[in-house]
């Protein structure tokens, strides 16, 4: 069994994330899916803490960005990523005392996707990498001060079910009752609920450009 080291990793290792970056979203499609080089240094500078890295055997295995804002609750005033986000370049809404926590987007090396660690963390089980970056990332968030974390989540099987409504494809479900689409699955997994879907969230092909607000109310555990 191999172990993943996560942590917040410190601006020399800006080269770490960048190589995250491209090998989990450069073959995705869609220009928005991978952050350029400027907007991931300028999350280093707008908001350290709020990144997490995981490294296997010295290579760069995945990564996780947030950062804070203030919010009252009120899912009306949620609309697109892109929007929440200003495109990716979080430095622009990041509010340091924020209420809020919005988990930008958590990314894989595909050589490491589907494979259980050990690793670092409080959890004394193995689990994947894109559940610990969640999970440490939330972490840090809650033990910030922020009373909740929203993401706005990708629905990459979407384009599967082309007769279905955005709301619709949302509310599928498996016969296990779990979500139909893998993203939101792993999202109520590590326990959020399902908020909101948008017709329009960003360009992303495999989501119909659509997409899914979830709310993370307080830690992970198991």
């Amino acid at each position: 069994m191999r172990n993943v080291f996560v942590f917040t990793p410190a601006a020399k290792r800006l080269n770490m994330l960048l190589d995250v970056e491209r090998r989990a979203w450069g073959t995705a499609g869609g220009e928005e899916l991978e952050a350029s080089s400027a907007k991931i240094k300028a999350r280093l500078t707008s908001f350290r803490e709020g990144i997490t890295l995981a490294v296997v055997e010295k290579i760069p295995a995945g990564s996780q960005y947030a950062f804070r804002f203030d919010w009252d609750g009120d899912s009306t005033s949620l609309s697109s990523w892109e929007e929440g986000t200003k495109h990716g370049w979080t430095d622009q809404v990041h509010v340091a005392t924020g209420n809020t926590g919005f988990l930008v987007g958590v990314g894989v090396n595909p050589e490491f996707r589907g494979e259980k660690f050990t690793h670092n963390l409080r959890f004394p089980h193995t689990m994947r990498i894109s559940e610990l970056l969640i999970a440490r990332t939330l972490d840090n968030l809650f033990e910030m001060g922020v009373e909740q974390v929203i993401a706005n989540a990708r629905i990459p099987l979407y384009h599967t079910r082309p007769e279905m409504g955005v709301d619709e494809y949302c509310e599928l479900r498996q016969e296990d009752g779990a979500p139909y689409d893998p993203v939101l699955r792993f999202h109520e997994r590590m326990g959020a609920k399902i908020l909101k879907p948008v017709e329009y969230s960003m360009e992303d092909a495999e989501s119909r450009n659509g997409g899914c607000w979830v709310l993370y109310s307080g830690l992970f555990s198991i």
